[in-house]
C-alpha cells in the first residue's frame, strides 16, 4: 500500500489546512464539518460555518452580514428565496472576502457569495451559518481527512 506524502499533497493540491470541529455550537445532535472563517477586514472575528455542498450559496446570519459590511450586489436579482432546514426565507445575495486561517501552511482569502436572509421585525436568526457550493466551495480546492479532523484547502487555478 502506498504511503500518503503530505508534503507532495500540499504542493500539488492544497496551500494550507485547518482543524475543523465535528459540531456546530448549540447544534451538537448531528456531526458536521464546521470550519471557522473570518471576514477579510477583521481576521480575529472568526465564526463557525458548516461546510454544505448542498447549499447553493453561503448563508450568513443577517446581523453578522451587517457587521461584516456586506451589501447586496446589483448584478444579482434584487430578491431570492431559499429553503433553510424546512423554512423558506427571502433575501439578497452579496459578495465579500473571507479568510481561511491555516493551522498549517498558508492562509487563503476567497471571494464568497452570501445569501443574506431578510428577517421580520423582532425575528432572530436561529440557524447555523453555511459555506455553500456555489460562490465558495466551487472557488477553491478542498479535501477532508475525517481521521484527523483536517480540512485542506487551496486556490482553484
Amino acid at each position: 500500500m502506498a504511503r500518503f506524502d503530505s508534503a507532495l499533497f500540499k504542493t500539488n493540491f492544497a496551500v494550507g489546512s485547518l482543524i475543523y470541529s465535528d459540531h456546530y455550537p448549540g447544534h451538537e445532535q448531528h456531526a458536521r464539518i464546521v470550519v471557522f472563517v473570518a471576514p477579510e477586514q477583521n481576521p480575529d472575528a472568526t465564526i463557525p460555518m458548516i461546510v454544505d455542498t448542498g447549499a447553493p450559496w453561503c448563508i450568513l446570519n443577517p446581523e453578522l452580514a451587517e457587521v461584516w459590511g456586506l451589501e447586496p450586489i446589483g448584478i444579482y436579482e434584487p430578491s431570492r428565496r431559499i429553503n433553510v432546514r424546512g423554512h423558506n426565507f427571502d433575501g439578497q445575495l452579496a459578495r465579500g472576502n473571507i479568510l481561511l486561517q491555516a493551522k498549517s501552511g498558508d492562509n487563503l482569502y476567497v471571494q464568497a457569495t452570501f445569501f443574506i436572509p431578510e428577517l421580520l421585525p423582532g425575528e432572530s436568526w436561529n440557524f447555523p451559518n453555511f459555506l455553500g457550493l456555489d460562490g465558495f466551495l466551487n472557488r477553491i480546492r478542498f479535501a477532508v481527512d475525517p481521521a484527523e479532523n483536517t480540512f485542506y484547502f487551496g486556490p482553484s487555478y
